[in-house]
């Protein structure tokens, strides 16, 4: 894929800021009447955590038709593939990982499956939702107009029909401060180094430029990689914080909904602590029966 221009970059700030100034933040990103079929609040992420799948279970319903739609995909190094990805983007797979071919990457077996058609994956290894938001690199933040921009392809591409947001286990692994969310409010752009107030603004910049789309945000895999705390090696893996993914996916949830935007809880697709060494190559990038996990659990959600 060709790199995209950045020339408009300012001007898109510009709008996005006008823009944002002017949205009222306590009716949320999308009304709840209208929001995709499929989503979870926290409180059913707290009710799958504990063992009841019924909301991702399908059993007793009718598939709706996703086949044509254009998906977009913002992500990090899980969601990678060489030549699928932006060219100043960071690669994972098919170089690390045991992914060695791109109908084997959880989102391509979702396509598969549902019919949809790949717009743009502005997904890039190593990156966190943290960061400067103005970063203009292949390795911005998720928080960035950067990343935004780069979920249509090229420069005047069509907007996702459906976006699929899977990142923010690096802020975990780097020990980002995560904050803590109790409502809407105003987020600015620059150096955000909170998970939280970086969520958020990520959350407020895809509502102001895919008013549309239909945009799902998923819960975080389980890791045995840095655990830090005096019991290694043991679940949950607790960073240099004292937090866990759990605490993180706990506000991903919440702000998430806070704006009336579905949460898939990708944390319950089956890769547990305990069953890490067999889904991921290294306790945190999916291996190809991971990878298969994923891509049953979103596409089960998105269907249903």
């Amino acid at each position: 894929m060709r790199t995209k221009s950045l020339l408009p970059l300012t001007a898109w700030i510009l709008a996005l800021s006008l823009f944002l100034s002017g949205c009222s933040l306590s009716s949320g990103g999308k009304e709840t009447e209208t929001s995709p079929e499929g989503g979870e609040t926290d409180s059913s992420l707290a009710e799958n955590e504990t063992g009841d799948a019924s909301s991702q279970s399908g059993q007793d319903q009718t598939p709706r038709d996703l086949s044509g739609l254009k998906l977009s995909i913002l992500g990090d190094s899980i969601s990678t593939f060489d030549g699928y990805i932006p060219t100043d983007y960071n690669i994972f797979y098919p170089g690390s990982g045991d992914i060695s071919t791109v109908e084997k990457t959880w989102w391509w077996q979702m396509m598969n499956t549902t019919g949809m058609e790949l717009n743009a994956n502005a997904s890039s290894s190593n990156t966190t939702i943290t960061g400067d938001s103005l970063d203009t690199t292949g390795s911005a933040p998720g928080c960035s107009t950067k990343r935004m921009i780069d979920l249509t392809p090229g420069d005047d591409g069509p907007a996702p029909d459906i976006l699929i947001v899977f990142m923010g286990t690096n802020d975990f692994l780097r020990s980002v401060e995560l904050g803590t969310f109790t409502e809407p409010s105003q987020q600015d752009e620059g150096i955000v180094t909170n998970f939280c107030d970086a969520y958020e603004l990520m959350i407020q910049k895809l509502n102001a430029l895919y008013p549309n789309a239909e945009i799902y945000f998923c819960t975080l895999l389980e890791t045995n990689a840095g655990d830090v705390d005096e019991y290694p090696q043991s679940y949950p893996a607790t960073n240099k914080n004292g937090n866990t993914i759990g605490d993180f996916n706990a506000e991903i949830a919440t702000i998430a909904s806070a704006y009336s935007y579905p949460v898939i809880d990708v944390h319950n697709c089956g890769i547990t602590y305990e069953k890490l060494d067999q889904y991921t190559s290294d306790g945190v990038h999916p291996n190809t029966e991971g990878a298969k996990l994923i891509a049953e659990y979103i596409t089960n959600a998105l269907l249903y």
